[in-house]
């Protein structure tokens, strides 16, 4: 199990000296059935994880409406680390797209995690690594046109397209689903020129 920690370590923090034997009796696998959720907005995270197999997502509700922060595919981390850490209600929900697998880790994970040698510069890492994609999230949906997103979505996820319904994508691009198909269909008229 620990294997799926490892490889995303890692990608994170390649010379990471960890022995994570000492924390794999704290990791669980949790299947997540298409429409279940890890966790709510409003509810105290109870952990974070990375995704194993499958998609979820991120959101939350605004005057009724599902706004889509993130997709959490294969390697993906997920979980709103303030709640769970600082017992909060959580600000977003976060839903299986599909049938999905997740390595999750409590707080006495991340506890024993972080008293490990270079464990606090690991943990560190990855929230920096999460601060950044937020960062990029939030300067896209304030400077890029819609197309731009979907272009550049296209380009770095290109397998996501087959897997998540268009409702979600249009959410997670910021404009209405009419829209995605809108825009769909002038690029590719532009690209059949």
């Amino acid at each position: 199990m620990y294997e799926l920690l490892e490889s995303f370590i890692q990608k994170v923090y390649p010379q990471c000296p960890i022995n994570l034997m000492l924390i794999e009796p704290l990791l669980e696998l949790r299947q997540v059935e298409k429409g279940e959720f890890i966790f709510r907005e409003g509810d105290i995270c109870d952990a974070v994880g990375i995704t194993h197999k499958g998609c979820l997502r991120s959101f939350f509700l605004k005057d009724g409406k599902e706004l889509t922060l993130f997709f959490h595919p294969e390697q993906y981390t997920l979980g709103d680390y303030e709640s769970l850490r600082r017992q909060r209600p959580a600000y977003f929900s976060c839903q299986a797209v599909e049938n999905s697998v997740v390595l999750m880790m409590n707080t006495q994970a991340i506890e024993v995690l972080e008293a490990l040698p270079n464990g606090q510069k690991l943990l560190r890492l990855v929230v920096e690594d999460l601060a950044f994609q937020l960062r990029d999230r939030l300067l896209s949906l304030y400077r890029d046109p819609p197309e731009q997103r979907y272009l550049s979505f296209i380009e770095t996820e290109p397998k996501l397209l087959q897997r998540i319904p268009q409702h979600y994508i249009a959410s997670y691009l910021g404009i209405e689903p009419e829209s995605l198909s809108r825009l769909k269909r002038r690029i590719q008229s532009r690209q059949i020129s």
